[in-house]
């Protein structure tokens, strides 16, 4: 790999923003596996950054397994790669959140679909509390984060499904700054978009109850639609 590389010009987010050009220089066979990466004070000028930068890019790419490090000698992309899968959310890109919801609404409503088919009472229960936890949050005017990854959590783990769980699991911990920034700034815009969010799991939920799959699938993806639309207008003012 030459000095071909552009310096980074984005702020914020700079290791997980080298950490995706690396990967994709190791992806389209400008670094082979097990080839030595050049050292941080190299990759620190091909990038325009600083080497803490570099430092923790290269710990994420450790982390997923695809760089491993040879005491004495420097890091190397592993030559069995990575094993390990990746879901890095940048908000500020219109294109990875496009396809990030695309991905959501692929998982989310057809996991609602199976919950309404599976779920037993108990679930039922879990799902109705959670909702009511999400209700008292937007009564005190709190954000409500937790309540919403409890109630989309007990929905997953209604489907029955290890894969769903555990993969939920996963979806919570890498996308938690989506729903976070989502429920926030819907907090701070209007009290009646509170209410809305809240109606689109009133129905998702109510679809569950009556073991309706289909309109569970659809409430599902109305809802994740909906909420990605309501971010896009937040970030399009925030870049006015």
């Amino acid at each position: 790999m030459s000095g071909g590389e552009q310096p980074i010009q984005r702020p914020g987010g700079l290791p997980a923003i080298i950490a995706r050009r690396l990967r994709a220089s190791i992806a389209d066979g400008r670094f082979e596996p097990g080839e030595q990466l050049p050292t941080q004070a190299v990759l620190g000028e091909m990038y325009g950054v600083s080497r803490s930068v570099i430092r923790e890019a290269i710990s994420l790419l450790k982390s997923d397994g695809l760089v491993i490090s040879h005491q004495g000698l420097g890091q190397f992309v592993n030559p069995e790669g990575s094993s390990v899968f990746r879901l890095d959310a940048d908000l500020g890109d219109g294109e990875n959140l496009s396809e990030l919801i695309e991905f959501l609404v692929s998982v989310e409503s057809a996991a609602a679909g199976y919950a309404a088919q599976r779920r037993t009472d108990r679930d039922l229960a879990a799902i109705n509390g959670a909702l009511r936890a999400l209700a008292r949050a937007v009564d005190a005017r709190e954000d409500g984060v937790s309540e919403d990854v409890a109630f989309h959590r007990a929905i997953l783990k209604a489907t029955h499904n290890e894969y769903f769980i555990d993969f939920g699991d996963f979806l919570e911990n890498r996308v938690r700054g989506f729903i976070r920034k989502a429920r926030t700034n819907t907090a701070r815009q209007a009290e009646s978009l509170m209410a809305e969010v809240q109606q689109e799991h009133e129905a998702i939920e109510a679809a569950i109850a009556a073991g309706n799959a289909e309109a569970a699938r659809l409430a599902s993806q109305r809802h994740l639609l909906n909420a990605a639309q309501r971010l896009r207008i937040y970030l399009a003012d925030q870049l006015t």
